[in-house]
Formats: structure tokens, C-alpha cells, sequence
């Protein structure tokens, strides 16, 4: 693991920029553009900011467990 700002190891999380991530949930675009196999990061792209409490990625038994911790969590709030 490494930090991808080392320079603010001191700085406190709160005063930093936000960081994003892809989500890798899903993309929009024209097929020509997938047909041609444009680059999906670019100037062109927009990004869709999601709340980080309605995203959950799910690479393991335990994530799957927590996303559906999430989803009846959701439903009992009514959201």
C-alpha cells in the first residue's frame, strides 16, 4: 500500500481535496466511440459523482454481506 500523496501523510483527511474512484458501475457513451475503442478517461468524460453510502464494490463474500447490509438498512429507512 502506498499513499498517493505522500506529500500530506500530516494533513488531516477532512482538509484534503476529496478523492474519487471509478466505481466501475457502469458507462454511457455512442457505439461508435466503443467501436472504435476511444479511451474512457478523458477530457470528454463526465463523471457521475454517487453517494458513498449507495455504492458498496464487491470483491468478496464479506462485501457481498455488507452491500446487502446496506440494501435492508435502505429499505427500512425508506430510502
Amino acid at each position: 500500500m502506498a499513499m498517493f500523496q505522500p506529500e500530506h501523510r500530516l494533513t488531516r483527511s477532512q482538509d484534503l481535496e476529496p478523492a474519487y474512484h471509478d466505481a466501475g458501475q457502469f458507462y454511457w457513451g455512442r457505439t461508435d466511440a466503443f467501436l472504435e475503442d476511444l479511451q474512457t478517461f478523458s477530457a470528454a468524460a463526465l463523471p457521475i459523482v454517487l453517494p458513498h453510502d449507495r455504492v458498496q464494490d464487491i470483491d468478496t463474500e464479506e462485501d457481498w454481506r455488507r452491500a446487502e447490509w446496506m440494501f435492508r438498512a435502505m429499505q427500512a429507512e425508506g430510502v
